[in-house]
């Protein structure tokens, strides 16, 4: 992990973002990973995964697992264990990761229920909460964002029709940025969700949702719901605290819905089933 970070520094964020999708879908099983083929689907076509990367980084450790111990170490834990360091890597406090996951043997695209940008924020708290996550700890995984960037497709509409809650000279910034008219997601450019130090995770990402210059609309929303705003609040001005939930709750998302025991099996490759 130290090489491949090292080697391109966008993929800890990426690979945090590869854990999210994997795990509130089907749980932490490794389901996002296979690639689809003219004989199945799977997750990695459905529209919201168009933009996940990482996947050669998964190949790669993989590879190295299988040849230090054969069949012995799950995708579903390597990509845990990838996410953990990733976080370290970043800057975050490392946190202790159980192992024993298994490797899910279904990856259906119509499956893929995550929330959209635009989504609503109690709709997400309420996705968040039949997940086992509170609303603190909803915010705190969406700190997430201290890291990475979006598309400016998942933001351009607040560019165009702006909806009062983004600070006036960000959304100039980012008309400049991202153009009025939507681009196929291969031309689209992308931006950093925190400019500032978009490759460290710290509490910065909370000060922005309070100044009113976040991307994204259900981010923003946090800073004023009541269920959330203390939390924002807290956090914001809490950079040690904030370190230390996110570790917990980025360790409670890599054990949400896993398998264990005789369910699912050990992938000898991370992309395709063994059979």
């Amino acid at each position: 992990m130290e090489r491949l970070h090292y080697t391109d520094p966008t993929l800890a964020p990426a690979l945090i973002r590869l854990l999210f999708h994997d795990s509130f879908v089907h749980g932490c099983d490794a389901s996002v990973l296979i690639v689809p083929t003219p004989r199945y689907s799977s997750e990695r076509a459905a529209v919201p995964n168009h933009t996940l990367r990482g996947f050669g980084a998964v190949d790669a450790v993989k590879s190295a697992l299988e040849v230090a111990c054969p069949a012995a170490v799950s995708c579903a834990d390597a990509l845990a264990l990838m996410a953990r360091d990733a976080v370290a890597l970043l800057g975050g406090n490392r946190y202790d990761v159980a192992l024993g996951r298994r490797d899910g043997t279904q990856s259906n695209p119509w499956e893929v229920d995550l929330p959209a940008p635009f989504t609503r924020l109690d709709d997400v708290l309420a996705y968040f909460a039949a997940r086992g996550f509170s609303a603190e700890e909803t915010v705190v995984l969406f700190g997430a964002h201290t890291v990475g960037g979006a598309h400016c497709s998942s933001f351009r509409y607040r560019l165009t029709r702006p909806d009062g809650a983004m600070d006036e000279t960000l959304r100039c910034d980012m008309l400049d940025t991202c153009g009025a008219a939507d681009l196929p997601l291969d031309t689209d450019p992308a931006t950093f969700f925190d400019p500032d130090t978009p490759f460290t995770v710290d509490n910065n990402y909370y000060a922005q949702l309070m100044s009113n210059r976040t991307l994204l609309q259900v981010d923003q929303e946090a800073a004023t719901h009541p269920d959330t705003a203390p939390h924002v609040a807290y956090y914001a001005a809490s950079p040690d605290a904030f370190m230390q939930r996110f570790s917990e709750a980025m360790a409670k998302l890599s054990n949400v819905g896993v398998l264990e025991g005789d369910a699912g099996e050990v992938r000898k490759v991370c992309s395709r089933y063994n059979n």
